[in-house]
């Protein structure tokens, strides 16, 4: 894909990335104001789960690890091809901001991949399978209205999503999260979450 169709692109999703961002913060916002941090994982893994529903979309194929539970988890070039392969992957999207080291991303991914389906798999500390009906429950709901609305076709979904996490990622810096941890809990999230499907529990 050349840089002006790339930069096309990200305009044509950028305004359309606001309305997501605006609800997603709406929903964490209380009296206290807006838990940012929850409206980062939150994000986060919603931008991971775009990435897998595009695979399934364009019915791309998985690499199908299945554990002896029979849970079963889902990797390969299809997904990260929307997830970490270019400046509009969701990791691009991510890293732009926080700037990790190469080795520090490839880290994580061998990290996630060693622990997710283990007894002690989490994310961001926490078990992930109330935050994945959450967002699963999201992306139906906005399915028709926002997602497939703002996108011609699923490979635009995770650049949308990876743009939403962008700016949630951008607000939560500038509300005092430190960058490089906020950097590493986004990323955790969208990596996982594109790994799992409603068989992954």
């Amino acid at each position: 894909m050349d840089t002006d169709n790339e930069q096309q692109i990200v305009e044509k999703l950028a305004n359309n990335a606001g309305h997501i961002v605006e609800m997603i913060k709406a929903y964490f916002t209380s009296i206290e104001g807006c838990d940012i941090r929850k409206a980062l994982i939150f994000s986060s893994a919603l931008a991971g789960h775009a990435c897998h529903e595009a695979v399934k979309a364009e019915n791309g194929k998985f690499t199908v690890i299945t554990t002896s539970e029979n849970k079963k988890f889902y990797f390969g070039d299809a997904t990260n091809k929307y997830l970490i392969e270019n400046d509009l992957s969701v990791v691009g999207f991510i890293t732009a901001i926080c700037q990790p080291a190469g080795e520090e991303v490839k880290s994580l991914f061998s990290d996630i991949a060693s622990n997710i389906g283990t007894s002690d798999f989490s994310v961001c500390g926490m078990d992930p399978h109330p935050l994945y009906e959450d967002v699963h429950a999201c992306w139906k709901g906005i399915d028709k209205n926002m997602t497939s609305k703002y996108c011609e076709n699923p490979s635009e979904w995770p650049v949308l999503y990876g743009i939403v996490v962008q700016n949630i990622l951008m607000s939560a810096i500038k509300c005092g999260a430190p960058k490089d941890e906020a950097g590493k809990m986004a990323l955790e999230c969208a990596i996982v979450f594109s790994k799992l499907d409603n068989d992954s529990f």
